[in-house]
């Protein structure tokens, strides 16, 4: 029972933090890996929130960019 508290908290704490740092106006999530050719940097993730009326400049193509 108590095990079921925890992870009910943790997951209105994760959902707060999540919906509270949002700064992007008409938000969308994405899921997968993508990455982001910054400079001479690729920047990767598996989650992406970005501005829905901007699409998302990530893509799986830039992925082949990272070194190995």
């Amino acid at each position: 029972m108590i095990n079921t508290i925890i992870k009910k908290m943790v997951v209105i704490l994760f959902a707060t933090v999540l919906l509270t740092a949002c700064a992007v106006k008409n938000p969308a999530l994405n899921l997968g890996k993508k990455c982001l050719v910054k400079e001479d940097q690729v920047v990767y993730s598996y989650v992406w929130l970005f501005d829905s009326e901007q699409g998302l400049r990530a893509t799986k193509e830039q992925c082949n960019e990272m070194a190995e």
